[in-house]
């Protein structure tokens, strides 16, 4: 009798472990890894031909890359009815206005010199940037940035 019964107890730890592999932490489907995305060109709701090209060199999976695009052009669509010209003028499809969104920036926003039409965004701060003063900055070609 004690043998069946350890044999029994033998069995349903099998069965048990069996059970638990099977149920968790072997998942065999493909999880994407993050790479560096194509650069994105997006149109914008706003004047003529208005766009923007997202780029970065940071590597996101493309699920992340679709939703931090989404975000720039809902953050600059959103600013663009400040009633300011100057967004018409930036993102007219003639001017390739970029943004270039980075991990670990230094500065939440930065426009450099000699870099025209294109400013830096730390990509944690997409949605609280402020894109007027960001603008200004982009329009006369003048270097700047936001802490």
């Amino acid at each position: 009798m004690k043998t069946r019964n350890k044999f029994i107890a033998m069995a349903l730890i099998a069965i048990m472990g069996i059970a638990l592999i099977g149920c968790g932490g072997n998942d065999d489907s493909p999880q994407e890894k993050p790479k560096k995305q194509p650069d994105t060109l997006r149109t914008l709701t706003f004047g003529t031909d208005c766009k923007v090209t997202i780029s970065s060199d940071d590597k996101f999976t493309a699920s992340e890359w679709n939703t931090l695009c989404d975000n720039v052009v809902t953050a600059i669509n959103s600013k663009s009815s400040t009633g300011i010209e100057s967004f018409s003028t930036i993102f007219a499809s003639n001017q390739n206005a970029t943004v270039v969104l980075g991990n670990n920036f230094t500065h939440n926003w930065e426009v450099k010199s000699s870099e025209f039409r294109t400013v830096y965004i730390k990509t944690t701060s997409i949605n609280t940037v402020n894109f007027t003063e960001i603008i200004e900055y982009m329009e006369a070609d003048y270097p700047g940035h936001n802490e």
